[in-house]
């Protein structure tokens, strides 16, 4: 029997300096067509979650406020390794959004919120998959607020910190495997919340070159309140499967380490490039620690994981079509922290590429209406189970993975 007790929850907005995973992608429609390359880039406030050094920059008389939605809708398919039988994940919609403000304090200091969610996923395959015995369906949703200051250094850099209170709330459910009936199911259910930082540096050299560094600290989830149940067990072996237990546990979401650099090569042209290194090999297995219930001790499961560190590398464009129109474009290059042979049909990951693209509509001065979008498409992966290992559940095959995510919003100052 596959171990019925999976967990990857792997948790978000942005933001854009996680490399792959089950980051949501940039946090904010302007970003978000820029390819994700934001951290010395000045001209929208969503940068601020990337890099808050910028904020510093703001420090004028001006309100600023930026507001959106975000949708993402992951699609995989899967071909299985002795059937030969494709089966297509059912077709789910991870929402998402964000809030960035900023307000001048004095001429020096600015403070910033930054409210978004940075990670998150929805995976569905059908009840009676082949895989069901290890995932039917599972949901992550997190959401980031980050409190800022920054300080304006002179003229040419700008410093910033900002505080982080992450909450995540996270569900699964997965067939038991003994049984031909696929009501027959074990469901997890958990939220908790954890703490971090993010601190940066925005400097420029003159009108046409700027840089950027930031460094934002991981965040444990501590999971406090957790709940396991089962569904559709005959009575008969009722005693072995609890109605209900209750456990704790924690995730680790990833520390991120950013540099970024914006050329404006004419007064129309300006070009961002970014570096990111993400520490993801802090998922290194997940623990869920039972409390007894019925006729079950107190125990611990643990499920394997062994992410690793994992780089991105993103480039964007930026050009004034029109008095009123901005048009942006991006590329993008993100390596998986999933190693082979922790492949597996909760959340399906993979080295992506992707494309964006995006418009900016000023309506007044002080108004502007934002619209992004991006494809990202990642390599076949197979996967293979390990049949001496029962801290890996897993079915064999080979999975293909696309990733559509789309959002509009608008950016105001007063």
């Amino acid at each position: 029997m596959r171990q019925p007790f999976l967990f990857l929850i792997l948790a978000c907005c942005t933001l854009t300096a996680s490399a792959s995973g089950f980051d949501t992608g940039p946090q904010g429609a302007r970003i978000l067509g820029l390819g994700g390359a934001s951290t010395a880039y000045i001209n929208s406030i969503a940068g601020l979650s990337t890099n808050p050094g910028m904020l510093g920059q703001w420090a004028d008389s001006l309100t600023r406020v930026s507001i959106g939605g975000i949708g993402q809708v992951r699609r995989a398919s899967f071909i299985g390794q002795d059937t030969y039988q494709r089966t297509d994940q059912d077709l789910t919609l991870q929402p998402g959004g964000y809030l960035y403000a900023t307000y001048g304090l004095t001429k020096r200091v600015a403070l910033g919120l930054a409210v978004n969610t940075p990670y998150g996923y929805h995976t569905k395959w059908p009840d009676t998959w082949e895989g069901r015995s290890v995932i039917q369906e599972s949901q992550l949703n997190t959401g980031f607020v980050q409190p800022t200051v920054g300080i304006k250094l002179n003229d040419n850099f700008s410093a910033g910190v900002g505080f982080i209170y992450a909450y995540g709330k996270y569900s699964q459910r997965l067939a038991l495997g003994r049984y031909d009936d696929p009501a027959a199911n074990s469901q997890l259910s958990a939220s908790g919340s954890g703490y971090g930082f993010n601190l940066g540096l925005y400097g420029r050299t003159g009108e046409n070159l700027a840089f950027g560094i930031s460094y934002r600290s991981g965040v444990t989830l501590k999971m406090n309140n957790g709940s396991l149940t089962y569904a559709g067990v005959p009575a008969r072996d009722a005693a072995l499967y609890p109605a209900s237990t209750a456990y704790t546990s924690q995730l680790n979401l990833p520390s991120t380490l950013s540099v970024g650099i914006a050329n404006r090569i004419t007064p129309k042209l300006l070009l961002t490039f970014d570096f990111v290194l993400s520490g993801w090999s802090t998922l290194d297995s997940l623990k869920l620690n039972l409390a007894a219930s019925g006729g079950q001790p107190a125990r611990t499961r643990s499920t394997a994981r062994r992410y690793e560190d994992a780089l991105a590398f993103r480039v964007g464009a930026e050009y004034q079509a029109l008095p009123k129109l901005t048009v942006l474009g991006g590329l993008r290059y993100d390596e998986s922290p999933v190693r082979d042979e922790f492949i597996n049909p909760e959340f399906i990951d993979a080295n992506r590429i992707g494309v964006s693209a995006g418009l900016c509509y000023q309506l007044s001065s002080r108004l502007g209406l934002e619209v992004g979008y991006s494809f990202d498409y990642g390599q076949l992966r197979t996967a293979r189970v390990n049949p001496i290992s029962a801290q890996i559940p897993n079915v064999s095959g080979t999975y293909r993975q696309a990733t559509q995510t789309a959002s509009l919003g608008v950016a105001m100052a007063f």
